[in-house]
């Protein structure tokens, strides 16, 4: 049974883009835990939307989907939008695997 819904798994694949074009990805901030919205993301930088407004040069751990969590630094923050900028930048190969939609997989 379970090898007929891993084949139905492999014929549909899970895109992480939802239809208004934002992603949905795990937040961390010490021990708080949250889902967040991706607005913009490029290999350095990224533009969420999340429920707190920590200060700017507070490290955080953004888990996009597929991929293991990344380190980052808050630029800026305010009205539930923040800026953060990746401690080490995400290679443009792997950025353009994951918004193809060929990473899909939590780890």
């Amino acid at each position: 049974m379970w090898l007929d819904r891993n084949a139905q798994i492999a014929t549909q694949p899970w895109d992480p883009v939802r239809s208004d074009g934002t992603i949905v990805a795990g937040y961390r901030r010490g021990i708080l835990r949250a889902r967040v919205n991706i607005h913009e993301l490029d290999c350095r930088s990224a533009a969420i939307e999340c429920m707190e407004n920590p200060c700017p040069g507070t490290r955080v751990w953004l888990t996009l989907p597929g991929l293991e969590a990344r380190a980052a630094l808050v630029v800026s923050s305010g009205s539930f939008r923040m800026v953060l900028c990746f401690i080490e930048p995400f290679h443009p190969a792997v950025l353009d695997a994951f918004l193809d939609g060929r990473i899909s997989t939590y780890h």
